[in-house]
């Protein structure tokens, strides 16, 4: 699956769900974000990068500073066999500013009084 955000016209995001087959493959510097376990992937892109828990959705996470973010519907990290909370099930790259808040969105604009 492969899915496009885009807002007035404007492309902001493209998200990449898991793939059915192992012969697919998102990579990102070397790491198969879907073929390893969700906390896995977490620990690596931490050695990369800033990687926080998404505070609306504690099962997924975002790494700011490179415009990504990883989704699964629920954390299951010790239950291999549940697929969907033990893996991520989308990443997401998006464009500069899709993260801001408000307060940002304002700031990024040179709008900022």
């Amino acid at each position: 699956m492969i899915s496009i955000h885009c807002m007035r016209g404007q492309l902001e995001a493209i998200e990449l769900g898991r793939p059915a087959a192992a012969t697919d493959r998102v990579m990102f510097r070397g790491l198969d974000v879907f073929a390893l376990p969700a906390r896995e992937v977490v620990r690596v892109m931490r050695e990369h990068t800033r990687v926080q828990a998404d505070p609306e959705d504690r099962a997924s996470f975002v790494a700011p500073d490179l415009l990504l973010s990883f989704w699964r519907p629920f954390a299951a990290d010790d239950e291999p066999d549940e697929v969907q909370g033990y893996y991520f099930g989308s990443v997401l790259v998006a464009q500069p500013g899709y993260y801001d808040t408000p307060a940002e969105a304002e700031e990024r604009s040179g709008r900022s009084c």
